[in-house]
């Protein structure tokens, strides 16, 4: 049977770290005559064990942690070397975000959906480590000093086969610049561990809600349940693909120096028509004001207009603004002579302010009735 990994791709993973993910996993350690080497067996099984090697002087010592990761891998249906990643940074739990279809079983995506799904991950990181400090239906500004603390973090390690997966180291600890506690609490969940699994559970009630039919169970939650926000809503909604024939897999595994948490699935699918409703979600959760048309100030990404009936451009432009925490690409529809102010404003790298009504989209976003363009700092 060939070898999943090379005996030297586990040159610098410790016995110690794989003995405590298999403790925390709920394996014993069943005694044994033989020195240098634990025999440590599943809790649920007589006959599934790992043999692994505990001196550094044990011979063959990389061939036999290869074995030993493998036959983890085997019994926990899972890649190897996935679980030599996790093995190798276990202070960090991993998400992997991926998007599965036709076009991406070599691994490659186009680059605009490879570039929505980093952005989604990183928001739906940012909105969930927002929940953990203020569950609420809708942030406003997701600028808590911990959250961005967590998504500073946060890695983004190799993808991996079978689809494109943009894999998400998410470390256990973080640094906020507040002072640590004068005595180590062992018993209080990292903050890492509180966003990732709060992440996961919420992105799992908002598929079964689509799929039982009942909205309702997110926008009015029972007493007790955890409160999804309409950011979270819009992470996900962003990380769909555009590719009618490709799904949206969230995955986990956890960090090997904690429990792994309870009532939390390995997997979710999102497919690929829950957008429609995942937005109708996110607009719920979203304060119901009447929109108001506002000033948004920005620079002109792209010039998409077409000659009108009087042969001058005018049509489509797309507008990079700040607007709350982020920048958003804003469609807006200009006549002539805006059009033609947006045009210069473009090749001068000069900003512009328009008046309108933002209308949000998972990844297009409208202004509507728009008025008053001006090209800021032209001379």
């Amino acid at each position: 049977m060939a070898r999943e990994l090379k005996p030297e791709a586990v040159g610098q993973l410790s016995s110690l770290a794989v003995k405590r993910y298999l403790l925390a996993r709920g394996w014993e350690r069943v005694p044994s005559k033989r020195t240098g080497v634990g025999i440590f067996r599943r809790p649920d099984s007589a006959v599934d064990e790992v043999l692994l090697p505990l001196s550094s002087d044990f011979a063959d010592l990389d061939d036999a942690m290869a074995s030993a990761v493998e036959e983890i891998a085997r019994l926990e249906q899972r890649p190897a070397q996935q679980v030599l990643r996790d093995l190798l940074r276990p202070r960090a739990d991993r998400l992997r975000f991926a998007v599965e279809g036709r076009d991406t079983t070599d691994g490659a995506i186009g680059i605009e959906d490879g570039i929505a799904l980093l952005s989604g991950s990183r928001k739906a990181l940012l909105a969930a480590a927002c929940s953990v400090k203020r569950p609420q239906r809708f942030h406003p500004r997701m600028s808590l000093r911990e959250a961005e603390a967590f998504v500073r973090s946060c890695r983004l390690g190799q993808t991996e086969q079978g689809s494109f997966v943009a894999t998400v180291e998410c470390a256990l600890d973080i640094d906020d610049g507040a002072s640590p506690p004068l005595f180590e609490e062992a018993a209080v969940e990292p903050f890492g561990r509180k966003a990732t699994v709060l992440l996961v559970r919420s992105a799992a009630r908002v598929v079964d809600a689509i799929r039982a039919d009942n909205l309702d169970d997110i926008t009015e939650p029972p007493s007790g349940a955890p409160v999804v926000s309409a950011n979270l809503c819009e992470a996900l909604a962003e990380m769909l693909p555009g590719p009618e024939d490709a799904d949206l897999r969230i995955g986990s595994s956890w960090s090997p120096v904690l429990p792994p948490p309870r009532d939390v699935p390995a997997v979710i699918r999102v497919d690929r028509q829950y957008r429609s409703a995942i937005e109708q979600v996110a607009r719920a959760l979203r304060p119901s004001t009447r929109p108001e048309p506002d000033m948004y100030v920005g620079k002109v990404d792209a010039l998409l207009g077409e000659p009108g009936p009087d042969g001058r451009l005018e049509g489509e432009v797309v507008l990079a603004a700040q607007v709350e925490d982020e920048i958003l690409k804003i469609r807006v529809d200009l006549g002539p002579e805006e059009y033609q102010k947006a045009g210069g404003a473009h090749l001068g790298g000069l900003f512009v302010s328009v008046r309108g009504i933002l209308r949000r989209g998972a990844r297009v976003h409208r202004l509507e009735e728009a008025t008053d363009l001006s090209v800021l700092g032209a001379g």
